[in-house]
């Protein structure tokens, strides 16, 4: 089997974001091509990262700082742990001026949580992390082991982070990590996508107005969606090949008000 080829042109609205925002005192995505090994030998890929998609980057720098985002947990740690961390710097600083941000009662504020049962990629991005960020990122490692919910095969870390967010960013894990078999069904078989148990399990926590976005991941989306049980508002953009939910819900109270509103979440 041969490999293939990626090959993306940028569009110049997001270079210009890029540079607006100056992300590229951090890295530079450029027009590239790279060889990659054919699908069934991806997992020889481990040590050798996809090349950092600037659109799918700028897009989520802005939702961050659209939403005025307090508090992200990662799914997989990569190019996305320091677009992210950026974006929670801002508004952070933008967060200082507001007068009435004694007001606001959240934990964790301005805080990314990465879990990724990878260690390499874990030390790698710590190695490399801006100083000026690295008080935002909190990486963690935890093994993924196959599980169920209600019934179906899924996935699951072992250990969450212990915080509520507001943000939740969907990349990880890749099928080859997840650990175990239940009645002769693994993960090693390449052809079964990832299927995210995590969210269903932490759902009944969730703040109104949390958002989630997934990254690819089609199959677990829809497994997602499909066994949610609170309300969202549900969208795939398949241009960007990515998939939101956000929890459309009135706010819990007073506080949770507050932050909704803050955000711009609330009329």
């Amino acid at each position: 089997m041969k490999g293939f080829t990626y090959k993306r042109k940028i569009s110049s609205k997001y270079t210009d974001y890029w540079k607006k925002e100056k992300l590229d005192k951090y890295f530079l995505p450029v027009n590239r091509e790279i060889e990659y090994e054919p699908y069934f030998n991806i997992k020889k890929q481990k040590s050798i990262s996809f090349p950092a998609d600037i659109r799918d980057l700028v897009n989520l720098h802005k939702l961050i700082r659209k939403r005025k985002v307090f508090t992200v947990l990662e799914f997989g740690i990569g190019f996305s742990s320091i677009i992210i961390a950026d974006a929670l710097k801002k508004n952070k600083n933008e967060f200082k001026k507001f007068k009435e941000r004694a007001k606001i009662r959240k934990n964790n504020l301005f805080e990314l949580h990465s879990v990724d049962s990878d260690r390499f990629w874990i030390n790698k991005t710590k190695k490399h992390f801006p100083i000026e960020l690295k008080k935002i990122f909190h990486p963690q490692y935890s093994t993924t082991e196959i599980s169920k919910f209600d019934g179906r095969i899924c996935h699951m870390f072992k250990k969450l982070p212990n915080i509520i967010p507001d943000f939740i960013y969907v990349d990880g894990p890749a099928a080859y990590d997840v650990k175990g078999s239940i009645n002769g069904i693994s993960f090693s078989n390449i052809e079964r996508t990832v299927m995210n148990g995590d969210l269903l399990s932490i759902e009944p926590y969730f703040t109104p107005g949390t958002y989630i976005l997934i990254d690819g991941r089609t199959n677990s989306a829809r497994f997602l969606k499909n066994n949610f049980q609170r309300k969202y508002i549900y969208k795939h953009n398949r241009i960007n090949d990515t998939h939101s939910f956000e929890l459309d819900e009135s706010p819990l109270g007073v506080h949770n008000r507050k932050i909704m509103r803050y955000c711009g979440l609330l009329k």
